[in-house]
């Protein structure tokens, strides 16, 4: 080792022993300055184990809480919400109120694979209701156990992810006697029957703003607005929107059946009132407004671009989410909500609680304020449900009084109809007179297809596609057929309608009381139609 080397070992393990011999010295200061130790007596000896060990268990004990608190997160749609489990009362009867549109529509093979997987899933979770499955989605009204209709969501996002953007209208806690006993699923052309399936529907893309109840709530005190009624005239007349005297207008189509709202638009008297102004449009649920704002942003479009209207809008999740917003006092909601389940009717909540929910229908016997559809009696000129009081119902089934012939409902006295064959040809010379100018223009104008996808739809197979039947011979190219075997307490019109596609016109034969006798006449559009319903099971 050279002397320059030798020099710088030394002065480093100087600066070494330096620094060690520093570190020393403070330690000892330190140990200096320490009090002297106190000794402890037993008595503080044991509170102080006794505080350390309560801390210990409140540290364990919140822990647990939150370890708990996340174990009963539990998921409902897409969100997971914190629910105290002894909070959540799953009892009574839990109803489900939904419907999805698909686009491009399912294919015929799909389609029965959904119609399948809708009523087995329904089965294992103990559901029932009716289903609406069509190629263009599912429009369905169920009620269930609380977890089982929730089961039944969760699977149903399974099928296909097109079902993780809808919006699923639950009710909890109603009571026993609301719930659905059967389960039945069935093919349609359409999830509202308007008579628009295949070429003639409107895209779903081109659906109306759609405005939440608060919104909503406000453009109905604007000016310069009309507020179209899309359900039928039955339902409206107990119980409708009233906007401000300085707001929006309303306009009840008077419809009997979804499938004369296409011809009621294209009259030029309707146009008159749209001229100029925002649409808005509402149903009960929101599912028949899809396709009736459609409808008319596709005419505004290609036909009507004069009218000038400033805009179409609807109510998201319909009347059902407008008054669970404005449960208190029902906003601008007039009377009852009209339902296709066990409810029959509803108010705004509070107001139900209340008793102070207003009924602005009557009896169309005795007069009287009513506005519960009970029975089964229906018009005997036109055939929808009869608003009839429990009194004069019993009075009819006893022979006290019996409701003969002249008891209609309030729109066939307005209109003056007095027998079926008025309400019969009225409807189908307007429907003929519409599709003459349909075919006219060759076909609607927003729906012109290539010869090539007609001859494709056609192979894939039309209105029937969803239903495993084959066609009956029909030689002679018949289109009116005779039904019976119906169940004569529970069958309707609308049921005939989803169960039967493409039907025309329907009569049914009835007893002097107005209800129906078990058997009925259809018109069906088509002879290869009126095939497939021969060919028809059941």
């Amino acid at each position: 080792m050279s002397s320059t080397e030798e020099a710088r070992t030394a002065i480093a393990a100087a600066i070494k022993a330096k620094k060690k011999a520093k570190k020393l010295v403070k330690k000892r200061k330190a140990m200096a300055e320490q009090p002297e130790p106190q000794s402890v007596s037993p008595e503080k000896s044991k509170k102080a184990k006794k505080e350390k060990k309560e801390k210990k268990e409140k540290k364990e004990k919140k822990s647990k809480k939150e370890k708990k608190s996340k174990k009963e997160k539990k998921e409902v749609g897409d969100e997971a919400v914190a629910v105290d489990s002894h909070a959540v009362d799953k009892s009574g009867v839990t109803l489900l109120l939904f419907y999805q549109y698909v686009e491009p529509i399912w294919s015929p093979q799909r389609h029965k694979e959904a119609l399948k997987y809708i009523q087995a899933i329904g089965e294992e979770n103990k559901v029932g209701g009716r289903m609406r499955c069509a190629r263009e989605g599912l429009n369905c009204t169920v009620t269930g156990t609380y977890d089982g209709v929730r089961a039944w969501i969760a699977k149903l996002k399974e099928f296909d992810p097109v079902f993780m953007q809808t919006e699923f209208k639950l009710t909890d806690g109603l009571p026993d006697g609301q719930h659905f006993p059967a389960l039945k699923a069935f093919p349609v052309d359409e999830l509202v029957n308007y008579g628009l399936a295949g070429a003639k529907a409107p895209p779903i893309s081109n659906t109306a703003t759609h405005l939440e109840p608060s919104e909503y709530h406000a453009k109905m005190a604007e000016k310069d607005t009309v507020i179209i009624d899309v359900r039928n005239y039955y339902e409206s007349s107990i119980g409708h929107f009233k906007p401000p005297v300085s707001g929006a207008e309303l306009i009840d189509p008077k419809m009997r059946k979804s499938t004369e709202f296409p011809v009621w638009l294209d009259k030029p008297e309707t146009k008159e009132k749209l001229k100029n102004k925002q649409v808005l449009m509402y149903c009960t649920g929101g599912v028949r407004c899809e396709r009736a704002s459609a409808l008319l942003r596709e005419k505004l479009k290609h036909e009507d671009k004069d009218l000038n209207v400033k805009g179409v809008y609807q109510l998201q999740g319909g009347i059902h989410k407008y008054l669970d917003e404005f449960k208190d006092d029902g906003g601008f909601w007039h009377g009852k909500n009209y339902t296709f389940d066990k409810r029959f009717a509803h108010g705004a909540k509070e107001l139900e609680e209340k008793g102070a929910v207003a009924t602005i229908a009557s009896c169309e016997a005795c007069k009287k304020p009513w506005d519960r559809f009970r029975g089964k009696r229906r018009c005997p000129t036109c055939g929808v449900p009869s608003l009839v009081c429990k009194e004069c119902l019993d009075k009819d089934a006893s022979g006290e009084k019996k409701l003969g012939r002249d008891i209609r409902c309030k729109l066939c006295v307005e209109e003056g109809i007095t027998h079926k064959s008025q309400v019969k040809d009225r409807d189908e010379r307007e429907l003929r007179e519409y599709e003459d100018k349909l075919r006219s223009q060759g076909g609607p104008s927003y729906a012109k297809k290539d010869k090539e996808a007609e001859v494709q739809e056609e192979n894939e197979g039309g209105g029937y596609s969803g239903v495993d039947v084959e066609p009956a011979p029909n030689p002679t190219n018949e289109t009116r057929l005779w039904v019976g075997n119906l169940n004569a307490r529970t069958m309707t019109v609308d049921l005939l309608f989803e169960w039967i596609p493409n039907i025309k016109f329907a009569q049914y034969l009835t007893n002097p009381d107005g209800s129906c006798r078990g058997f009925c006449f259809l018109e069906m559009r088509t002879p290869e139609d009126a095939a497939y319903v021969k060919g028809m099971e059941g």
